[in-house]
């Protein structure tokens, strides 16, 4: 446990965070019951005295028989059974825009396809953009904040919930309901032709095991750049050694003759 707190004192502060107010932390449960350790974790990050906190952690406040509402099971948090479901209800009456934070590297996608939500069944957006913000920044340094109509959107009969304090949830925003951020040129290109550069795929037809190494025809001296060049001056400095034995045998010729 860290320093700063004692075992009760930290079950009281976790369950506050992942079950009073998660809202405030831009935290949601899924209908399941269950949320991403990854996000709670990256949530308890921002807070320099929680940084401690790890999987181990949560296990032996379990162990210690705290009253904690939630479990470990693998990567997920899972609430226990007795515990207060989520309940998300949908809403029409909600601010004229909305605010998703924009991985850089999601960019280009989004501006062609719009939000769509990935492992989870919503997409958390919020209604102010420092929390919008703070949200994307778990997952990038330097996010691009993305205004969403949301006015427009829930009068165009998407269903939008909302999940507590300034934190709403959608399934996925459309592009025609998104303004997106004014870029620089070179930042805008840079961003649209990003790629991903997959490294060089070994041959198949060849297993390999820890420690070895495909051997190719440039690897071999004689076939390598310049391998020839090297051959060649090679032979030449094998020559001159040998110039003073040939000189030796035609003055010894002379004398004979």
């Amino acid at each position: 446990m860290g320093a700063q707190y004692n075992p009760k004192t930290l079950a009281k502060t976790l369950c506050y965070i992942a079950v009073h107010a998660p809202a405030e932390h831009g935290l949601f449960w899924d209908p399941d019951g269950t949320m991403p350790w990854k996000e709670f974790f990256w949530t308890l990050q921002e807070d320099a005295s929680l940084r401690f906190v790890r999987e181990s952690t949560i296990r032996e406040l379990a162990y210690l028989g705290l009253d904690v509402p939630f479990v470990l099971e693998g990567n997920l948090l899972r609430l226990k059974p007795g515990s207060r479901q989520p309940d998300y209800p949908s809403v029409t009456e909600v601010p004229e825009r909305l605010y998703f934070a924009c991985r850089r590297k999601q960019y280009a996608s989004v501006r062609e396809h719009g939000i769509a939500r990935s492992n989870r069944p919503y997409v958390a957006v919020s209604g102010s953009k420092e929390l919008a913000l703070r949200l994307g920044q778990r997952r990038d340094r330097e996010p691009l904040l993305v205004d969403i109509l949301a006015a427009v959107a829930a009068s165009d009969g998407e269903l939008i919930r909302w999940a507590g304090a300034e934190l709403y949830l959608m399934e996925a925003i459309p592009v025609r309901h998104l303004i997106f951020p004014l870029l620089r040129t070179e930042k805008h290109t840079a961003l649209k032709t990003r790629k991903r550069v997959d490294p060089k795929p070994a041959r198949p037809d060849l297993p390999l095991s820890a420690g070895s190494f495909l051997v190719y025809a440039h690897h071999l001296q004689n076939q390598s750049p310049g391998g020839k060049e090297v051959e060649k001056a090679t032979k030449q400095k094998g020559r001159r050694k040998n110039d003073w034995k040939r000189g030796a045998k035609k003055e010894r010729h002379k004398r004979n003759v």
